[in-house]
């Protein structure tokens, strides 16, 4: 986790049931309620660090309803609540023509990141949970359990939809999910809403590496092991040596034999995605997908081990023996711990 300085200058929050025919819009700013700060900072903080985030910007900005907004409220032409006024109109409008949209509430803040302004839309999609009620009877008090249907999410759960708009340049930064819109599903925040193109995610690009690496495995190297941990190995010190995942450098270390495979990884790589050579990822993103290897045999016995211990016969050794079948070594153990 990377520690960001965030200062929260203005929350309004707006109520946004699309199954009550309008939205309920809030006339004044949250001030001076430190709760509501914190929860803005909190929800800002996980929202850099989480994974899914993408970067974005307006497709047509000479022509943008919300860059338009954006601009208007910096030339003072209209204030902070009428912005936000405006911004949660045109979400409940989006909401309301797609009912598999969820209802939730809207928090529009202003805040500074590292010193750069950003308006942010947090979308809160409701939760049910259970609370108690007490309800007299007869003069007597009865306990109840009520599930309650608009439970907004807790400080400690990651925003699943928000939206954060840099003040200088107008770039976004963007965590949305995919819903069904007219049949077929589709993000509707950066599509409908912001009407901006999104760049691939940390997690996405992830994904792609992960997903190629073992179609072509399947492919030129009939899905061994051996190649599968050659890839977790590369991936692993390619990060630790320059931060990055270099797609040539795996492709050649893949397909060491074979420059037509090479290049075939390359292009597919391409064409899921990644136009980039060099890929970063998030230090969470490698130990989670790349870091640990994980062997199942067909005797079901489970094997984790750190992909940088591929070829080290000083800690794991893999024997082809005569009979066709596979013995793994396990060496310099100190102590066997019970989990």
């Amino acid at each position: 986790m990377s520690e960001h300085l965030i200062r929260t200058k203005k929350i309004i929050l707006h109520i946004l049931d699309s199954t009550v025919g309008a939205p309920v819009l809030s006339q004044k700013e949250i001030s001076d309620y430190q709760e509501a700060v914190d929860f803005v900072t909190n929800i800002t903080q996980k929202m850099l660090d989480n994974d899914n985030l993408k970067q974005a910007f307006f497709t047509d900005p000479d022509n943008n309803q919300i860059k338009a907004l954006c601009e208007h409220f910096l030339a003072n032409a209209i204030d902070f609540v009428h912005l936000s006024h405006s911004l949660a109109s045109l979400l409940y409008a989006i909401m309301c023509e797609n009912p598999t949209i969820p209802i939730a509430d809207m928090i529009c803040t202003i805040v500074t990141i590292d010193d750069l302004p950003y308006l942010g839309i947090y979308k809160l999609n409701y939760r049910s949970n259970y609370i108690h009620y007490v309800q007299y009877e007869a003069d007597q008090n009865v306990n109840l359990l009520v599930k309650q249907h608009t439970v907004l999410p807790g400080e400690n759960q990651k925003p699943e939809e928000a939206v954060l708009i840099n003040l200088d340049d107008f770039s976004i930064r963007i965590l949305e999910k995919e819903y069904e819109l007219n049949g077929e599903k589709g993000y509707y925040l950066s599509r409908l809403y912001l009407g901006c193109e999104d760049q691939l995610s940390t997690a996405q690009k992830a994904q792609i590496i992960k997903k190629v690496t073992d179609k072509m495995l399947k492919k030129h190297r009939n899905d061994d092991y051996d190649s599968m941990m050659k890839m977790r190995k590369t991936v692993t010190e390619n990060m630790d040596n320059s931060k990055a995942v270099v797609i040539d450098n795996l492709a050649r270390e893949l397909f060491y034999d074979d420059p037509g495979a090479q290049r075939e990884y390359i292009e597919e790589v391409k064409l899921a995605g990644i136009q980039d050579n060099e890929v970063q990822l998030s230090e969470k993103i490698m130990e989670r997908k790349f870091r640990t290897h994980k062997l199942k045999t067909d005797t079901g016995i489970e094997i984790n081990f750190p992909a940088t211990y591929y070829n080290n016969r000083e800690m794991i050794e893999f024997i082809n023996n005569p009979n066709g079948t596979i013995s793994i070594v396990i060496k310099n153990i100190g102590k066997i711990i019970n989990k």
